[in-house]
């Protein structure tokens, strides 16, 4: 019953305008450990959050994540993403899915990033937007695609900015939905060296803009502690992370005082060159 439930509820938002479109929040475990702030990190994940964010990679990286909303399989949130490095910069494909068999949303992309000088990184990243449902019901698609750039003011500041669905598209159904423009603006600040605040701003011109903030600390060699918060909508999140020689584990819970609790995982291998692993 609670499937048929929860598919009789999207399936009604088709036609009311109101889409969920849950998969365009920020992934990866760290992200979901600092409420969510993630347009001014540099990790795999900004393959999902903001494309200029890999430009600095020196070698072959794969992640997968996953993230239980709600604690319902239903609204199970997954995440893929390979990057390759290039002589200035890195390319990466990332895919994503939101829900369960009956309705799912899926996001396929290639992003390209790239050093422009020492400071300047710029990313583009192309999506391909896909929602299925099962039975009867039509399936709907649509292309897009996101810019991202990130500024190192110096070793400890840097800022980022992030914009997806430019152009906004829409998606081919009855009432010509479109699909929401994300702009992101932050900052992350390593007050001293193992300690880093990071905040930012998101805006998508339908809701009021949410305000973000989270904490890093390096306790102990290459183990982490988290927390953060966002407003509009609140939660409370916290986590755990652990780099062990070529593998990253992260590691969220978060706390939403109307929906209740999710929980995030993320895990990041990273395959050197023999030569470099070798020195």
């Amino acid at each position: 019953m609670k499937r048929f439930f929860i598919t009789g509820l999207l399936v009604l938002s088709l036609f009311t305008h109101v889409y969920a479109w849950d998969m365009l929040q920020p992934s990866g475990g760290r992200t979901n450990s600092l409420g969510k702030c993630s347009v001014a990190l540099n990790d795999l994940w900004s393959l999902h959050n903001n494309p200029a964010g890999i430009s600095s990679y020196k070698d072959l990286s794969i992640g997968i994540a996953y993230e239980n909303r709600f604690l319902l399989k239903e609204l199970g949130y997954k995440n893929a993403g390979v990057i390759v490095p290039l002589k200035s910069g890195a390319i990466g494909i990332s895919a994503s899915q939101f829900g369960y068999a009956h309705y799912n949303e899926n996001i396929i992309g290639i992003a390209l990033a790239r050093n422009f000088g020492p400071h300047l990184n710029i990313g583009l990243k192309l999506d391909y937007l896909y929602i299925k449902y099962s039975g009867d019901y039509d399936n709907f698609s649509t292309p897009t695609f996101e810019l991202g750039i990130q500024y190192e003011i110096n070793e400890n500041l840097s800022l980022g900015a992030y914009l997806f669905n430019p152009i906004h598209v829409k998606i081919n159904t009855a009432n010509n939905f479109k699909i929401p423009i994300i702009m992101r603006l932050g900052f992350s600040y390593f007050i001293i060296e193992g300690f880093m605040i990071t905040s930012e701003i998101e805006e998508n011109f339908k809701d009021n803009f949410s305000y973000r903030f989270g904490l890093e600390y390096e306790c102990y060699n290459d183990f982490f502690v988290r927390g953060g918060f966002q407003l509009n909508p609140e939660l409370f999140s916290f986590g755990i992370g652990y780099n062990y020689k070529l593998c990253a584990i992260d590691i969220a819970a978060q706390m939403s005082q109307d929906l209740g609790s999710s929980l995030n995982c993320s895990i990041v291998f990273t395959i050197k060159d023999k030569k470099e692993a070798a020195l």
